[in-house]
């Protein structure tokens, strides 16, 4: 039985395979071989899922279809159907929103309480949001309906890390997925919440010129820190312009997050360009601030690194 003629988007229900003659022993060898995978009761995976967020993103599909008509995917687990970086998420668990059925009257058992199960957690309606009908993000078709990119960032924020939701909207800001309009209005639908302060506040950092995760929390810490910075700030030096991820405004010191990926390669050569760009900034008076992960998560740190890099710039000045 080629199980790809029954799954839609990869996925697909025990009750598809018994209507196509797999009962639930010929699926429970199936899965022995590693020809499909369980991924919640009563649904499954052709294959094998490559690896923990691609699992989350299958068990969000189905569990989409196990709901069709009263529920969108949403929070954390529509980024990850978009394609959007994760930052400080639990995978373990799909988030989906109720949404009123088009033909249902008011008042319906929609906006009722959340419900919580192993792998699922099912949020009560949004009232006032149009989850129905909301358009696909960048006119893509998506394998389940989704909320709205702005609502599905901050709701990631209210149930991971507050960072999550700057993340996913820095991300989504660059690739035109979302609006910087359309923001505000994503954080006023979750006005209430439990934890909104500090994803609101998180957001008040985003900006699509962050290019990586690591960028976006640089300048999430720098700021708490009370620096302001300017992203992707352009700096001539010897007849060369480079780019640094941020300058603290109106200063000469330049903040560089280091997230160690350039030089996976082992590439000689792009360590040496690199030095050969520190340098030549060096020499011309700018001070570089350089940052890993590790050192994002040690604020104080971070603070007395700034901090000196402000008086030796002051000094050369």
């Amino acid at each position: 039985m080629n199980l790809e003629l029954i799954a839609r988007h990869g996925v697909f229900s025990a009750r598809d395979a018994l209507r196509a003659g797999v009962d639930g022993r010929a699926l429970a060898l199936l899965c022995h071989r590693y020809v499909c995978t369980r991924l919640t009761h009563g649904w499954y995976a052709v294959g094998v899922p490559a690896d923990e967020r691609d699992r989350h993103r299958l068990c969000a599909i189905a569990l989409s279809r196990a709901y069709e008509g009263a529920a969108v995917v949403s929070h954390s687990s529509a980024l990850v159907l978009l394609g959007l970086p994760l930052h400080g998420v639990d995978l373990g668990v799909v988030h989906l929103t109720r949404v009123r059925p088009l033909d249902a009257q008011a008042p319906q058992p929609w906006s009722g309480q959340s419900r919580r199960r192993p792998g699922l957690l099912l949020h009560r309606e949004q009232e006032g949001v149009a989850w129905v009908g909301a358009p696909s993000a960048g006119g893509h078709t998506h394998p389940a309906p989704l909320a709205p990119v702005g609502h599905a960032a901050v709701g990631a924020g209210l149930v991971g890390e507050p960072t999550a939701a700057l993340v996913a909207a820095d991300a989504a800001l660059a690739r035109g997925l979302l609006t910087a309009e359309s923001l505000p209005v994503a954080i006023a639908d979750f006005e209430g919440h439990r934890g909104v302060g500090p994803v609101r506040a998180a957001l008040r950092c985003a900006d699509g010129r962050h290019e990586s995760p690591g960028e976006s929390l640089t300048a999430y810490v720098l700021r708490g820190l009370g620096h302001d910075v300017e992203p992707q700030f352009e700096v001539v030096a010897e007849g060369r312009t480079y780019r640094a991820d941020f300058r603290i405004t109106g200063t000469r010191v330049l903040v560089e997050f280091d997230g160690r990926v350039k030089y996976a390669s082992g590439d000689g050569a792009v360590l040496f360009d690199e030095k050969r760009r520190e340098d030549a900034l060096r020499r011309c008076g700018w001070v570089v601030v350089r940052l890993t992960w590790s050192e994002l998560a040690r604020p104080e740190l971070v603070h007395g690194r700034v901090l000196e890099a402000l008086r030796l710039a002051a000094l050369a000045a």
